[in-house]
């Protein structure tokens, strides 16, 4: 009934993988320098083997019925009750995932260059953004990240190479940082919380359907989960763990580093830009997310009048914490633990409830 668009599965990489990538811009990174001290870049390692799982095992599950995204297909399993309170709780964490991202890239423009700008005002800007894009729908939003993504990732590299003259081995040591346990254990449970999973199986009709599922899903995670790698490398070989465990935002630091002659220095403004498209790109991907599940939930033909309620109650949700500690401890203590449970464990709970529902009494017998 949705009219949502098509286009491609590079167009589909390139926007999974900038949604992903969003959050090398924000704090994140500092939790992750954390968790591992000087083998931080070794965090997402096991994140990247869960998110590929993830996608094979949604990918099964999206295979029982090709024609439906991951919406019908929940409500076909456990019925129409208690199918439609876990579609909300999808729903639910789509909002939830838009609310802090915008609350903490507002923090960081407060930042980076607008230290006076009431908050409020920041995040009307990027939720308004955000509404703009998801109402001009996901083929107007991956089409732009085409557009964007040669500017996005060619700045990401010239920071990583413009930070050479600063690189040195010796903050890699030890190898496993705090120990294996913590570099493979809480960096995997943390890294593996994403939101391009679920995203991708409420969206699957519009990239391709599900001959193109896993070849979109497997690579956009491994260029996401590389560019995640390659920052935290650079982070562990120009800075010392602890001192870059200090700092709010780690991105941010590394920019304000470049020195290259006196006429190539400060040159973090560019960045600016690039994690403001970065953010309006995440902001449209969470609140399309939602608005579309919603509408497949309760069965309506368009999803785009659904857009100003949620876009409020984004806001709302994004305004709630008093402080960008708030919201940092809201990310690694509730979100990223939260988003396992639509990306992993609802596919495994469907793909157990069709079984129980498909089983032939005389094959119990």
């Amino acid at each position: 009934m949705i009219k949502a668009g098509s286009f491609g599965p590079a167009e589909a990489i390139i926007l999974l993988t900038i949604s992903n990538i969003a959050r090398i811009f924000l704090p994140y990174p500092r939790q992750l320098v954390e968790i591992g001290a000087s083998a931080a870049w070794m965090t997402p390692l096991g994140g990247l083997v869960v998110a590929l799982a993830g996608f094979y095992v949604m990918y099964l599950v999206l295979r029982k019925n090709p024609e439906q995204t991951v919406v019908e297909i929940t409500e076909q399993a456990f019925g129409p009750v208690l199918g439609t309170l876990l579609n909300l709780f999808t729903v639910g964490f789509f909002l939830a995932v838009g609310a802090i991202f915008a609350r903490e890239f507002a923090e960081a423009i407060i930042i980076a260059a607008l230290p006076r700008l009431p908050i409020s005002i920041i995040s009307l800007a990027y939720l308004g953004l955000g509404v703009l894009g998801a109402y001009l729908g996901i083929e107007a939003l991956a089409r732009t990240a085409r557009l964007a993504y040669p500017y996005i990732f060619g700045g990401i590299l010239l920071l990583l190479l413009a930070l050479i003259p600063q690189w040195g081995t010796g903050d890699l040591f030890p190898v496993f940082g705090k120990g294996p346990l913590s570099v493979f254990g809480l960096g995997t449970f943390s890294t593996a919380g994403v939101t391009e999973i679920i995203f991708a199986a409420v969206i699957i009709q519009s990239m391709g359907g599900i001959d193109s599922f896993r070849l979109v899903g497997y690579r956009s995670m491994l260029l996401a989960f590389s560019s995640l790698i390659a920052v935290l490398l650079v982070i562990n070989l120009a800075f010392n763990w602890s001192t870059m465990a200090e700092n709010t935002l780690p991105f941010y630091r590394m920019a304000r580093n470049i020195y290259l002659g006196r006429f190539l220095q400060r040159v973090e403004a560019v960045f600016v830009i690039i994690w403001s498209i970065v953010a309006f790109i995440k902001i449209a991907v969470t609140l399309y997310g939602a608005a579309v599940a919603l509408t497949r939930t309760l069965k309506l033909p368009d999803y785009r009048p659904l857009l100003w309620p949620l876009i409020v109650i984004m806001f709302m949700l994004s305004l709630l914490p008093p402080d960008l500690p708030t919201v940092v401890k809201l990310d690694a203590d509730l979100l990223r633990p939260y988003a396992l449970i639509p990306n992993y464990l609802l596919p495994l709970m469907i793909l157990a409830a069709l079984r129980l529902r498909r089983r032939d009494p005389r094959e119990e017998g």
